[in-house]
């Protein structure tokens, strides 16, 4: 073979190998550089009495510190399986005990400096002043929260207008009574009502750790994920608290039943304006085929011609032989005539006689030498040949489909770059990133509409955020929100039908949708426990392999505490990106779900007690789609598993076919949003 020929193979093979890699590795990022504990608290440049005032509010536990101590400089991170652990960290150079009753730690003495002479116990027989840090639980919290356990709700004061100032991409150190954290500024969102959302995440804890916070006509509003767990941001009757969402006794509503799979007399066709997706599987499904028929084809390839490499190498290694051996007889036969002919002179002669019969022997032997080596390097040849023969054919079968798989996977391309750009207003806007407008109705009875609008606005930027996190090309556009007097506390099922079949208070939907060209209709209103079901119901898009269907662009999604009686129950901040995600094709993790999304990569990921992606039941959630791109990003494993993989789990993937069609759902006709 021709040393071009084998360049051109080796190069088609490497670009697959690249490509492959690229897609692996695209978002790779340190999104969690600290693995998740169930006590984590970081304590910079504090006092020691200030650090146990924060200390004492968040675990219900009296300090008495020696009073020579209080103004000892403090900073510690703070990382355990329990408060013991921590406590014990954290105090390290210092003499001191820690008082439990029943297990439950109560109160925790400082005496003195390790090697100050002070005894350790919790007797202050040296008479030292000692100065008292006890909880400060009647510190005029709203009354909302009267329900909730000690210590789990505190208020805060945020440095909005400095956080205002942070440029992106700079770092603040951000003071909660959950401890101080170097915040990373990397996004800021300006909305037209004059809310905004300051979007960062801790540098020290890694990226997936975000800092979410909204400031508007509601106040402040947000989420901060540390490596400790979830907290809201919210502000009652006008002051601003911290909420731990694992101490407050609260638990979520969950999913159960959200997923709605659409019943086969409502699987009506879109018509054509809606979308092509059926052609778009269809030219999805032949570029997948072509590449993999060019991998393959390139991959034996490859095999042929190291197979081809060994046979030639043999070859030229008989033909080497089968030289050396002709030389060697014919040395051998002059060897030979030479002897004879001596011989002939002195036909007496013993020792003459000696040579001429060695010289035969070893033209002899040499002539059998010569036949097997002639024998072996005819049958290497032919394999050669053989190999070089079957190689160039193959070659050319793999160089064909290589030029079939580019012309497949670039009218496919095309095709998808159309579909997205047809929903596409922004001029600035990237041609890869789906835009999917979405209009919200939200209720009024228990929610005013200066809360509602400032929520929905942000739950927006939180999902936006998401997305771009976890590697999905993809944003939600809010083109319309209005008030409903739609029933606020009945199921979400019977809801969503209502809404979809623009029923009752809903009766007009249809047309709104169409006047601001919504991709996506959603219903928002407070949670009701009792009779809502759970935290949101919505139409599976694309359930069971299915094609893109406008019609099931809809969706409900609950919010926030229990307004009746069942007060111990919530929905997160997740749930709106969460319910959306039923709408772009992704199902549940496959224990909770019966039947599949768009693909059979269309699920979520998590393990129990370790973390849940976006779509999954399972717990603490964090913001992020599965993906096996992450391979590392939750709580120190993937985030997502590739197809084929029995626990194949790829939303990003799924997101990324999906959103371009369901973005083409209706036509834009809005380019400025109207909030109502």
């Amino acid at each position: 073979m021709k040393a071009t020929e084998y360049k051109k193979i080796r190069t088609l093979a490497t670009a697959i190998l690249a490509v492959v890699s690229a897609n692996a590795m695209a978002s790779q990022a340190p999104l969690i550089k600290e693995l998740p504990h169930n006590v984590y608290h970081v304590i910079q440049n504090k006092t020691l009495r200030d650090a146990a005032d924060q200390l004492a509010n968040r675990t219900g536990i009296t300090f008495k510190i020696n009073a020579d101590l209080e103004n000892d400089a403090i900073t510690h991170k703070i990382v355990g399986d329990d408060w013991n652990m921590g406590l014990h960290q954290l105090l390290a150079g210092y003499n001191h005990s820690i008082i439990a009753e029943s297990g439950i730690i109560k109160t925790v003495v400082i005496t003195g400096r390790n090697g100050s002479g002070l005894n350790k116990s919790a007797d202050n027989s040296l008479g030292a002043e000692m100065i008292v840090v006890a909880p400060d639980y009647a510190n005029n919290l709203p009354e909302r929260y009267k329900n909730f356990k000690p210590g789990s709700v505190m208020n805060v004061n945020l440095p909005m207008d400095q956080l205002a100032e942070v440029p992106i991409g700079k770092t603040f150190t951000l003071d909660l009574p959950i401890g101080q954290y170097n915040v990373v500024h990397d996004n800021a969102v300006e909305h037209a009502d004059g809310s905004s959302t300051w979007i960062g995440y801790l540098d020290d804890e890694g990226k997936g750790y975000r800092v979410y916070l909204s400031q508007g006509d509601a106040g402040v509003i947000g989420n901060v994920f540390t490596p400790d767990g979830a907290y809201n941001i919210e502000t009652v009757d006008g002051k601003t608290v911290v909420v731990d969402l694992d101490k407050s006794g609260l638990q979520t509503a969950g999913f159960e039943g959200d997923q709605q799979e659409a019943t086969a007399d409502e699987s009506v066709t879109m018509n054509d304006a809606v979308g092509n997706s059926s052609n778009l599987d269809a030219l999805r499904t032949a570029a997948e085929t072509a590449r993999a028929t060019a991998n393959a084809l390139t991959a034996e390839a490859n095999a042929l011609y190291q197979q081809y490499l060994v046979a030639k190498s043999q070859a030229d290694a008989g033909a080497q032989t089968v030289a050396s051996l002709s030389n060697a007889l014919n040395a051998a036969k002059t060897a030979l005539a030479n002897a004879k002919t001596a011989l002939n002179k002195d036909k007496k002669n013993s020792a003459l006689k000696a040579a001429v019969n060695s010289a035969q022997a070893n033209v002899n032997n040499l002539n059998g030498q010569l036949r097997q080596a002639n024998s072996a390097y005819k049958s290497t040849q032919s394999n050669t040949t053989q190999l070089k023969s079957s190689y160039d054919k193959k070659y050319a079968l793999a160089v064909a489909a290589e030029t079939k798989a580019k012309t497949a996977e670039a009218t496919y391309a095309a095709a998808s770059v159309q579909t997205t750009a047809n929903a596409t207003v922004s001029t600035t806007t990237s041609s890869s990133n789906a835009v999917v407008d979405l209009m919200v109705l939200y209720t009024t009875v228990n929610q005013t509409a200066t809360y509602a609008k400032q929520r929905i606005a942000y739950l927006v930027d939180v999902s936006n955020q998401s997305y771009k996190d976890s590697g999905i090309n993809m944003s939600l556009r809010l083109v319309h929100a209005r008030p409903t007097t739609y029933v606020e506390s009945n199921s979400n099922s019977q809801a969503l039908s209502d809404l979809a079949y623009d029923k009752g208070a809903f009766a007009g939907t249809a047309a709104l949708r169409n006047k601001y060209g919504a991709d996506l209709v959603m219903l928002f209103r407070p949670l009701y426990a009792k009779t809502a079901g759970s935290c949101g119901t919505t139409y599976v898009g694309f359930a069971n392999g299915g094609a893109a269907n406008a019609k099931f662009g809809f969706g409900t999604i609950g919010d926030g505490y229990s307004k009746d009686s069942m007060t111990n129950y919530y929905c997160g901040a997740n749930t709106f990106t969460h319910e959306i995600g039923h709408t772009l094709g992704n199902v549940h993790d496959r224990t909770y779900s019966s039947f599949q999304g768009k693909f059979s990569y269309s699920y979520a990921w998590g393990i129990s007690g370790k973390f849940g992606t976006v779509m999954s039941y399972y717990g603490p959630s964090v913001m992020l789609f599965a993906t096996p791109n992450l391979s590392t990003q939750c709580a120190g494993s993937a985030c997502g598993f590739a197809e084929g993989d029995t626990n194949s789990s790829d939303q990003t993937r799924t997101t990324n076919y999906t959103a371009p069609l369901v973005a083409n759902y209706r036509s834009t006709t809005t380019t400025v949003p109207v909030i109502q």
